[in-house]
C-alpha cells in the first residue's frame, strides 16, 4: 500500500484518497453551465442506494444517499496527484453515519475493512484544505483547527460535511465560524449570496437562509445558479420565481398606468392625460422600462434597483381649468 502523504492519526486503518484535489469550487456564471453538467455526470448513481419514493426525504439528504456510490473503487485511475490521509475508523465512524455504513454495512470497503484491518475510501475534487480541517476536527485535534475561515473555506467545508453527514460533531466549530463571517464582506455580490444560502441551508441556519435567499431575489439580476453547490433545485426555482414576480407585479404598475394614460381610462382631461402620458413615457425610456424591452427572466434588471427607479419618477403637476393644481400620477 502506497504511503500517506497527510497523517491524522499514525495507528489509522482508513486511508482516504482524495483525486483531483483542489478542483474549481462554485465557479463564476461563465463557467456555471460546465459545471452543472459535470455534477450531473458526478450524480449518476449505481443501483447500490435503494430509492425511497413514498418516503418524503430532505433534497440534501437524498442528494446525499444518490452519491453515496461515489465511494466504490474506481477502475481506473484518473490522472493528476493523489493525496492519502490516513485516519482513524472508530472517529469516522462515530462521526459520520455515511462512514460507518460503508465500514460496516454490505459495501465492498466494508469487507475489506473487516477482512484485512484496513481500507481505502475514494474522494473526488474536495478542497484539500478543507478535508484536513474537518478530518482533525473529528479526530479532536482542536490545535490545528483554525478559529475562523473565510466564507469560501466555509462553503468548501459544508460540502464535505453535508456529504458525510457529520454536521452534529462540527456544530460547535461550525457556530463559531459562521458567527465570525457574519459581519464580514459584502453580503449582496452575487457570488457571496450564493455561498450563504448553502451555507445556512446545510446548517439549518432560518434566520440566514431568509436574509440570503431575500438578498438573491431582491438583489439579483439574473437567474439564480446554485453554481454547481447541491443546493435543492426546489430553492433556486423558488428563488428565480420569486424574484420574477416581484419584477413583473413592479412593472406590471408602470405598464398598466401607461397603456391607461394611453386610452384615456387615467387622467382627470386631455391635457393633463397628455402630460402625464409624456412624462411617463419619456421616464419609462430613460430607464429602459418601455414594455417591448422588458419580459422575463428580467436579465440584467435588479428588483431592489427597479424600485428606486421608480420610486424616483417624478410627477408632473397639471392645472385644471377651475385653477386646481393636481398631481398628475395620484
Amino acid at each position: 500500500m502506497n504511503q500517506p502523504t497527510h497523517i491524522i492519526d499514525p495507528n489509522g486503518e482508513v486511508i482516504i484518497v482524495l483525486r483531483n484535489a483542489n478542483a474549481p469550487f462554485a465557479p463564476d456564471d461563465e463557467e456555471d453551465t460546465t459545471a452543472d453538467m459535470d455534477i450531473d455526470a458526478k450524480s449518476e448513481t449505481s443501483d447500490d442506494v435503494e430509492e425511497q419514493p413514498d418516503e418524503e426525504r430532505p433534497a440534501k439528504r437524498q442528494h446525499l444517499e444518490e452519491q453515496l456510490d461515489e465511494h466504490a473503487p474506481h477502475n481506473e485511475t484518473p490522472e493528476g496527484e493523489c493525496f492519502r490521509i490516513q485516519v482513524s475508523a472508530k472517529h469516522m465512524m462515530l462521526a459520520s453515519p455515511v462512514l460507518r455504513s460503508m465500514l460496516t454495512g454490505g459495501w465492498k470497503e466494508s469487507a475489506t475493512y473487516q477482512s484485512k484491518g484496513f481500507v481505502e475510501i475514494t474522494a473526488e475534487s474536495w478542497d484539500l484544505e478543507a478535508l484536513l480541517i474537518l478530518l482533525n476536527a473529528i479526530h479532536g485535534k482542536t490545535y490545528t483547527v483554525p478559529q475562523s475561515v473565510s466564507l469560501e473555506m466555509l462553503a468548501k467545508i459544508a460540502v464535505i460535511i453535508d456529504y458525510y453527514d457529520c454536521k452534529e460533531v462540527m456544530h460547535f466549530m461550525t457556530n463559531i465560524w459562521i458567527e465570525g463571517l457574519k459581519s464580514r464582506g459584502n453580503r449582496t455580490l452575487p457570488r457571496h449570496v450564493t455561498l450563504w444560502v448553502w451555507i445556512s441551508w446545510v446548517f439549518d441556519l432560518e434566520d440566514e437562509f431568509r436574509r440570503s435567499t431575500s438578498t438573491a431575489m431582491t438583489c439579483g439580476d439574473r437567474c439564480f445558479s446554485n453554481r454547481g453547490l447541491p443546493i435543492p433545485e426546489s430553492v433556486c426555482m423558488s428563488i428565480n420565481d420569486k424574484r420574477q414576480d416581484s419584477i413583473y407585479h413592479l412593472l406590471s404598475g408602470v405598464y398598466d398606468a401607461h397603456r391607461d394614460l394611453q386610452s384615456g381610462t387615467r387622467g382627470c382631461n386631455f391635457e393633463c392625460r397628455s402630460i402625464m402620458f409624456g412624462a411617463l413615457t419619456m421616464q419609462m425610456y430613460a430607464n429602459d422600462l418601455l414594455p417591448t424591452k422588458r419580459e422575463a427572466p428580467f436579465l440584467h434588471l435588479c428588483y431592489r434597483d427597479l424600485a428606486q427607479k421608480v420610486s424616483f419618477f417624478r410627477s408632473p403637476v397639471c392645472h385644471s381649468i377651475i385653477g386646481l393644481k393636481l398631481s398628475a400620477f395620484k
